[in-house]
């Protein structure tokens, strides 16, 4: 049996997804719904949820799934966590984890290196102000600290890997801008006003 690729998953599913749509009465009700099932995947492309994600998870939350609010990850775990120790990370991977990067098309080398900084930077910054941070000696919160950031932009890094984000953001795009699509005019048609 031949294996479907991610991309024709999607299509498949979008094209499912759409004719359900169609079969609506109400075009309008279906416009509606192409447009906002394309918003939503734009939204869960914008790099800012993914360090804000980043950032409540230094902090030690966690995203409530019922009120979607970040909690406490415990209530044992209460610990505060240096304030400039947040900014100078989140300020470090905004640079990083922006659309240019999610919409890239990087090779395994070229992701190899931008890991290999960024565990340098973690790494160097982490033991460097440590007594800043208050977390001297504190190896495991280095340690979770510095996970959630290589893990996280590894994991970006990956979807990049060969185009193949840009890939299947951009052909479910074109599914969903086909499906919206008018039925193109002939050139007999364009001179039918002139009758």
């Amino acid at each position: 049996m031949q294996q479907l690729t991610e991309e024709a998953v999607i299509r498949k599913q979008l094209k499912q997804e759409d004719q359900k749509i169609e079969n609506d009465p109400n075009a309008v009700y279906a416009d509606a719904m192409r447009e906002e099932r394309t918003a939503n995947l734009l939204d869960q492309l914008n790099p800012d949820n993914l360090l804000t994600d980043i950032e409540h998870r230094i902090r030690g939350e966690k995203k409530d799934p019922y009120t979607q609010k970040w909690v406490p990850i415990s209530k044992k775990y209460t610990r505060e966590i240096n304030e400039e120790l947040v900014s100078n990370f989140v300020s470090f991977l905004g640079a990083i984890l922006n659309q240019n990067t999610s919409m890239s098309n990087f090779s395994v080398n070229e992701i190899n290196n931008m890991m290999a900084m960024i565990i340098t930077y973690v790494k160097n910054d982490l033991t460097v102000n440590d007594e800043k941070y208050d977390i001297v000696g504190n190896w495991t919160e280095m340690d979770r600290i510095g996970n959630i950031i290589c893990i996280t932009c590894l994991a970006t890094f990956k979807q990049a890997m060969n185009g193949t984000f840009s890939r299947r953001v951009f052909g479910t795009m074109k599914v969903s801008a086909d499906l919206t699509r008018e039925p193109k005019k002939t050139w007999k048609d364009a001179l039918a006003v002139w009758r």
